[in-house]
């Protein structure tokens, strides 16, 4: 898989539910065996349209001196043998799902980002989230995901 640079980094920005009109586009998926229902909002469906390249939103479970979650959105083209592991949400649209944890928790120490490793898993869909909304606002993709609760 040939990846460019990551167009924008998302940690966890809300996306108001006004922002998912008639024209917006709802589905589920399945991620790594796990079903997850997807929201993309009418600006990122026309971005997608308009883009010449395929996107792949990255979500990312980090886990460090504390739990955080962020979308990567990068642009991609070709086949790869991990697309068995993403979900087609539309055309030109991936997602992803991995858990990752830095190396060391001496952040302090690190210049950039600090080198981060993935986790082995045995179970992901455990991890997997249950929804996944995607916006594109101000020439900039925005997403947010998250997990239902259960009682």
């Amino acid at each position: 898989m040939l990846h460019t640079e990551i167009l924008q980094l998302s940690i966890g920005d809300a996306i108001p539910e006004r922002r998912f009109n008639a024209r917006a586009h709802q589905g589920e998926s399945n991620l790594l065996g796990k079903p997850v229902r997807f929201r993309v909002t009418e600006a990122a469906v026309r971005a997608l349209s308009e883009s010449r390249s395929q996107i792949l939103a990255q979500l990312e479970l980090y886990f460090s001196c504390l739990v955080r979650k962020q979308i990567r959105f990068c642009e991609f083209t070709g086949d790869t043998p991990r697309q068995a592991e993403m979900a087609h949400v539309l055309p030109d649209l991936y997602v992803s799902f991995s858990a990752v944890s830095t190396q060391h928790c001496r952040i302090a120490e690190v210049d950039g980002k600090p080198p981060v490793e993935a986790l082995p898993v045995k179970q992901p869909g455990l991890f997997v989230p249950d929804w996944v909304k995607i916006d594109f606002k101000a020439g900039k993709w925005a997403g947010e995901y998250g997990f239902e609760r259960t009682t």
